[in-house]
C-alpha cells in the first residue's frame, strides 16, 4: 500500500506524525513498542520508518517516506499496518489531502 499526503510539510514531519501515533506501553509482551524514523543516505531526502521493542537492537522495516512534487509518499506499507497510518494521517491532514493506492507485488 502507498499513501500520498498533499502537504508542504517535510517528509520527516509526516513520518513523525505516524510514529508518534504508534507508541504502545504494556500492550505488547516484549515491552514498549514504538516506531522510529531513520534517515537514509542519498542525494534525495528520504526516511525509513522502523519498529522497535525495548531491549531489542534489531529494527524492522515498516515504510519509506519521501517527497515527490507537492506530495509526501509513504510507500511499501504492509496491509496489516494500514490503520496505524490512516488514523494519524487523516486526523492531521484531512480526508481531502490523503490518498492511498493498493498494489499487489509481482510474483
Amino acid at each position: 500500500m502507498w499513501f500520498y499526503v498533499k502537504t508542504s510539510d517535510k517528509p520527516k514531519t509526516v513520518g513523525d506524525t505516524v510514529c508518534a501515533y504508534n507508541v504502545f506501553q504494556d500492550a505488547h509482551p516484549k515491552g514498549k513498542y514504538s516506531w522510529v524514523m531513520e534517515p537514509e543516505k542519498s542525494e534525495e531526502e528520504y526516511w525509513q520508518i522502523k519498529s522497535k521493542y525495548e531491549g531489542l537492537k534489531d529494527l524492522a522495516f515498516v515504510a519509506l517516506v519521501y517527497r515527490t512534487g507537492d506530495t509526501v509518499v509513504l510507500s511499501e506499507v504492509n496491509d496489516d499496518f494500514v490503520p496505524n497510518f490512516l488514523d494519524p494521517l487523516l486526523e492531521k491532514y484531512g480526508f481531502d489531502n490523503v490518498k492511498w493506492i493498493v498494489a499487489t507485488t509481482k510474483r
